[in-house]
């Protein structure tokens, strides 16, 4: 598994290339944040780059704990629909009795 060298805010990180090709690459992520940390900075110039660090973390927390907030309340609502469904079925299906 190749070790590959990136630099994000000027610090120097390695990471491991993913074997799975469904998989993100360290490549695709390194590019998502150096973009993200670029816009920031246009936006705030004066800013430092661990001021953007804590903001970037705090953004990709905030999206984070979204998701999963919504992905619980989407499973709620298929359980829901599934339980509505399986109501209505048993109340058209003929009685074997």
């Amino acid at each position: 598994m190749e070790v590959k060298e990136f630099n994000i805010l000027g610090h120097s990180i390695r990471l491991k290339e993913v074997e799975d090709d469904a998989a993100v690459t360290p490549d695709e992520i390194v590019s998502y944040v150096n973009n993200e940390a670029i816009k920031m900075k246009q936006g705030n110039p004066n800013l430092k780059d661990s001021q953007i660090a804590v903001l970037l973390a705090l953004k990709y927390a905030t999206d984070k704990v979204t998701l999963e907030r919504e992905y619980k309340e989407s499973i709620t609502e298929f359980e829901r629909m599934a339980e509505d469904a399986f109501k209505l079925i048993e109340e058209v299906t003929p009685s074997t009795h």
